[in-house]
């Protein structure tokens, strides 16, 4: 343990103490550090979405190896992260750990696309998934980039099931006022402490609240709503509640769809990843509820997932085991409200 480091705390502690997120966000030093490893993974051109990691200065694998949650050395991350008493609250908070041997790393990676970035935690156990883990996969990218296909113009956009929070920081790139909404409160603190490691300008524009679906958000007042629907049937989902989409899997994401289209102002722009599921009796409850929004004014679209993608084994998984489902394929729902739709 590096002496001068030892001398100012308490390490027996401070080696045992737990992920705390709610503390983190009520200490001062604690969001200094976060917003200092922002500043210092945004200048290096630090890129980690999954596949694909990148930083501009060789220098600067150290500081690469600490976003992603490996251990480095003490006097190393105190450099990165503005000093040791930045140390010292992410390890009383349980952001952080520290050995015997001053290897210090942080209890989450860094997910960054170039221009927002977000924090993923890490799980307590390698065996046991808690029913209120944060959840981020390839899917969270697909929705990035297909907000940026189909977030085009506006003020105000929400990001419905925000979990990390990833995609509402990258939505500040092109709004002025960006909710992120989730029911899970840990999903929600943890995009609170995403939030830290924005720029000054982009986190005044993001904004978390914890939140059943749209409950309680005022309808008609968003230009872009984007949403990442569970959309796994109950019985494959068992103790996930991130990935648990109803009996079926449509039934969370037929109340996203609705609920989610209510708050979209004249003009503006919905999508949703889902499974579009067609059963043996010819029926496809997507398909049917699009068609009910086309009759009151909306244009919709569904855009398939290109393959090979994780998504389709998965989709085939659930065709065989839900009773009379015929296919399933995973896809991207748009609609779109046009000037002098009104919202019922």
């Amino acid at each position: 343990m590096d002496v001068r480091f030892a001398a100012s705390v308490n390490t027996s502690e401070l080696l045992s103490t737990r992920w705390s997120p709610e503390h983190a966000l009520d200490s001062t030093d604690t969001c200094r550090a976060l917003a200092e490893l922002g500043r210092k993974l945004a200048n290096a051109g630090f890129i980690n979405r999954f596949g694909r990691l990148q930083i501009d200065d060789e220098h600067n694998a150290a500081l690469a190896e600490l976003a992603l949650g490996q251990r480095i050395d003490v006097a190393l991350a105190a450099r990165y992260l503005g000093g040791p008493q930045a140390l010292v609250a992410l390890l009383e908070t349980g952001l952080a750990t520290i050995t015997e041997e001053s290897q210090f790393s942080l209890s989450f990676e860094v997910l960054s696309d170039g221009k927002a970035m977000a924090l993923l935690p890490f799980l307590d156990s390698s065996t046991e998934v808690p029913a209120d883990s944060v959840y981020a996969g390839t899917d969270t990218w697909l929705l990035r980039d297909q907000a940026w296909k189909y977030g085009l113009h506006g003020k105000r956009a929400i990001d419905l099931g925000t979990g990390t929070g990833l995609v509402a920081a990258f939505l500040t790139s092109r709004y002025e006022s960006v909710i992120a909404t989730d029911i899970n409160q840990r999903a929600t603190l943890t995009a609170q402490l995403s939030r830290e490691l924005l720029p000054e300008s982009a986190k005044s524009r993001m904004h978390v609240v914890t939140n059943d679906v749209a409950t309680g958000l005022r309808p008609g007042t968003f230009d872009f709503v984007c949403v990442n629907a569970p959309w796994v049937p109950a019985h494959r989902s068992v103790g996930r509640i991130y990935s648990q989409g109803g009996e079926t899997g449509f039934e969370l994401p037929r109340r996203f769809i609705l609920e989610g289209t209510e708050l979209l102002a004249p003009g503006g722009v919905f999508i949703a990843l889902c499974a579009e599921l067609t059963f043996l009796d010819g029926s496809n409850p997507l398909r049917d509820l699009l068609e009910n929004f086309e009759r009151r004014g909306f244009a919709t679209f569904i855009e398939p997932t290109p393959s090979p993608h994780p998504f389709h084994a998965a989709a085939n998984g659930t065709a065989e085991t839900l009773p009379g489902l015929d296919s399933a394929r995973h896809v991207t729902v748009v609609i779109h409200r046009k000037t002098g739709v009104v919202v019922q």
